[in-house]
């Protein structure tokens, strides 16, 4: 009853927790009755910072930009300079860029270019006689390998395969852009002349499968395979890989381009993150006097977990606006109920029920996995959050206490990367994270 009157009431305040004590007494048997603590955490409404989700830093970590929380930094790195010649590949520039991202308390996102202003392509394959196209872009001289080609799918397996050895299981490693396709990996063959043939569907299915097969973490394809192969696209949203868009709140695209991907794959969220990059800088999107208002909601309305600006500065006018967007996007996970029993035998199971909602606009594409801790004993439930949809939804887990001396221990609750007993979740209750602490539980001889 007092649960129910606490759950009626609404309960909240300044306080990060609110007990309620219930007898709870079977119908029948022996067993006396069971008292049951009851926890009510107090929600927060800032910006969290949480892997997979916010405000990306560009090129440079939350060191340098430090106008947001971010949990990512995002990178991108030629082709060329990964792999120079055949089979030969260097990846201590990535190597450099996880490491500044992990000082500043990030993790990586990349994505390898095929070719950039000033970067004509991977020539090494070229010189070693690989079949390709030549053609110009930006008004330099661009060379790009056919991956119809069996010579330069056998290639590009080796480097994906040596990409999922080094990274493929990272935890450090927050998403990777597929890449690799034209125009600054973004997949489209746009001010390029003449523009070199698209590669077929089935090249890219394989392409898409073997970045799915090497790497665990979630994957990311341009909207540019939309454009050029709504086939290939669609299959790879099939894969659960996301998609990303390099121009966010530009008038065409936000017209004419964006609105028909998400009409087009309306559930693609669900499986895979999606991710914006800004038309130019939001600056741009103040000088020219666009309805910058609409472009910020656009993204909490379809979605997105991660959005960037370049790390160029974001305008004064702008900066409450953005904040209040990252309250919204991606997962955003609260307690907002757990009740287990206040005592126990020593040696027995207990339950512990837990109850949810994802404030946010998009689930978790990663799994963690619920633990508890008794004292320093910890716990893996197995239960996950991965795929958590927007909503509430309710977990009973039974905890084991074999090996825990009699004495009164605080139960706490941390979400964990599978095998890791080190939470690094923040939830969006008050409280210091990432281990949450519910209350005591007396364990008895």
């Amino acid at each position: 009853m007092l649960v129910a009157i606490a759950m009626a009431a609404g309960v909240a305040g300044p306080i990060s927790s609110i007990a309620k004590h219930t007898k709870l007494t079977k119908s029948a048997g022996p067993s006396p009755a069971q008292t049951i603590s009851t926890y009510y955490p107090t929600e927060r409404t800032d910006v969290i910072k949480n892997p997979g989700i916010g405000y990306e830093t560009f090129y440079q970590s939350a060191a340098r930009d430090t106008q947001l929380p971010s949990s990512t930094m995002y990178f991108r790195i030629n082709w060329s300079a990964i792999e120079a010649r055949p089979g030969t590949f260097d990846f201590a520039t990535l190597d450099s860029a996880l490491s500044q991202a992990q000082a500043s308390g990030q993790r990586l996102a990349f994505r390898i270019m095929a070719y950039e202003e000033g970067n004509p392509g991977p020539v090494g394959l070229r010189d070693a006689g690989f079949p390709g196209f030549a053609f110009a872009f930006e008004g330099s001289q661009v060379w790009f390998p056919n991956l119809d080609e069996s010579v330069v799918r056998q290639d590009i397996g080796k480097l994906i395969a040596a990409l999922g050895q080094r990274y493929g299981h990272n935890l450090a490693i927050d998403s990777i852009d597929i890449g690799i396709i034209g125009d600054w990996g973004e997949q489209h063959f746009w001010n390029t002349e003449p523009s070199p043939p698209y590669p077929r569907t089935d090249t890219l299915k394989w392409l898409f499968d073997e970045f799915r097969t090497h790497i665990k973490g979630p994957l990311v394809v341009n909207d540019g395979v939309w454009w050029n192969d709504k086939e290939a696209f669609h299959y790879a949203i099939s894969k659960g890989l996301g998609w990303r868009a390099d121009c966010w709140g530009g008038q065409r695209e936000m017209q004419l381009q964006y609105p028909f991907i998400v009409a087009d794959v309306p559930n693609a969220w669900k499986s895979g993150p999606v991710v914006m990059e800004p038309c130019g800088v939001m600056s741009d999107w103040v000088s020219r006097n666009s309805q910058w208002q609409r472009s910020l909601q656009w993204a909490v309305d379809n979605h997105v977990s991660k959005i960037s600006n370049k790390s160029a500065p974001i305008p004064a006018e702008m900066l409450p606006a953005v904040r209040d967007m990252l309250t919204k996007l991606g997962y955003r996970v609260v307690l907002r109920r757990a009740a287990f029993p206040t005592s126990i035998d020593s040696g027995s199971n207990f339950a512990v029920q837990l109850n949810w909602a994802n404030k946010g606009n998009a689930p978790m594409y990663f799994d963690r996995h619920v633990l508890v801790r008794i004292g320093t004993l910890v716990k893996d439930s197995r239960v996950s959050l991965r795929g958590f949809l927007p909503g509430d939804r309710a977990d009973t887990v039974t905890i084991g206490t074999a090996g825990l001396a009699a004495g009164t221990y605080p139960v706490q609750i941390g979400l964990a990367p599978p095998g890791s007993e080190t939470p690094d979740i923040t939830l969006a209750i008050r409280g210091e994270g990432p281990w949450y602490t519910l209350g005591k539980l007396v364990v008895r001889h």
